[in-house]
């Protein structure tokens, strides 16, 4: 199996992981933590998302000069939607910071696992 289908195959066990952690987070810690992972592991999805769909743009690209400029471009607008995200975890007093930076790796921790599972022969 190729990365590219472990990155799509990451995609649904994200959703599933993301609401039954974020619903145990709910009730066994406080409404905070549960929405606040949920804010932050749907973020991951999304920007993952654009990640994906910028990467198959850039590569169409046949102007090195352009695609390199449409990926730093890119790169940024993560960035700054990941500070926005956190700042405002971090302002609002019904959100917790660090549940949200726990959600934002949500999809890169299921990936690697993914990759693990996939590399040991175990995923199909």
């Amino acid at each position: 199996m190729e990365s590219k289908d472990t990155f799509f195959k990451a995609f649904p066990v994200v959703w599933v992981v993301t609401f039954v952690v974020g619903i145990l987070l709910w009730v066994l810690v406080s409404q905070a933590w549960g929405i606040s992972f949920i804010l932050g592991s749907i973020t991951g999805l999304m920007t993952m998302s654009m990640l994906y769909k910028n990467s198959k743009i850039i590569v169409q690209t046949t102007n090195k000069e352009v695609a390199q400029k449409l990926a730093v471009k890119n790169y940024a607008f993560r960035m700054f939607f990941y500070a926005l995200i956190l700042v405002i975890a971090g302002v609002l007093d019904s959100l917790e910071l660090i549940g949200t930076m726990i959600g934002l790796f949500t999809f890169k921790i299921v990936f690697y696992i993914l990759i693990f599972f996939e590399k040991r022969g175990e995923v199909t």
